[in-house]
């Protein structure tokens, strides 16, 4: 976090001649952090109407557009002394999170055998909560 702020105070240092102040730094780190729970929100509403038009598979293929573009962006952000391409990034990773964590067990549900439809399609859902755990443990 200090890195990325240090990134905004110093490219706004250059296009306007004058630093920011502690709190909007602290503003914009804030609307950096939450672009990707929104990003998130939108790939989810999204993700149901997506697999239906195009299908799981298409709608899976279709949401790594989401992430390279994200990785162009924050790749390039330095280049471009942009901090707002970084916001934008983070919120495109997490329209991908949003529709991959939605239409993802789908697909793994249907095309699974019958027999291990259920254990295949509960998975997804451990190892998820299972990384959420360990983040949580490694973060303490």
């Amino acid at each position: 976090s200090q890195y990325i702020q240090t990134f905004m105070n110093t490219t706004w240092l250059e296009r306007t001649g004058v630093p920011l102040e502690s709190n909007m730094i602290l503003l914009l780190w804030s609307f950096t952090v939450s672009a990707y729970p929104l990003g998130g929100l939108t790939g989810a509403v999204v993700a149901g109407p997506m697999a239906i038009m195009l299908g799981r598979k298409m709608s899976l293929l279709l949401n790594n557009v989401f992430v390279i573009i994200a990785a162009t962006l924050s790749g390039f952000s330095r280049m471009a002394k942009s901090f707002e391409m970084i916001m934008l990034s983070r919120f495109f990773t997490g329209v991908n999170a949003g529709v991959s964590m939605n239409i993802q067990p789908m697909y793994l549900a249907e095309s699974a055998p019958k027999k291990l439809r259920g254990a295949v399609a509960l998975t997804s859902a451990s190892f998820t909560a299972l990384g959420l755990v360990l983040g949580q443990v490694v973060g303490l």
